[in-house]
């Protein structure tokens, strides 16, 4: 029967270090997430800045253009 505890006792012991690394795991994608959330909002503000500089006309403007 201690025996048998033992080897029990040993399995959640193992168990709990598996959780653990797995728990590493997702913490560390988490911060790959982040990361790559903060890259794509810089792409996104890049691309913003890029477009805004160059004025799109307005429909007047067009018009007038036209006529």
């Amino acid at each position: 029967m201690s025996y048998q505890l033992s080897v029990i006792s040993y399995q959640l012991s193992v168990i709990s270090y598996q959780l653990s690394v797995i728990s590493y795991q997702l913490s560390v994608i988490s911060y790959q997430l982040s990361v790559i959330s903060y890259q794509f909002t810089v792409y996104c503000l890049l691309i913003t800045e890029k477009t805004s500089h160059s004025p799109t006309p307005f429909k007047q403007d067009l018009e007038s253009e036209v006529n």
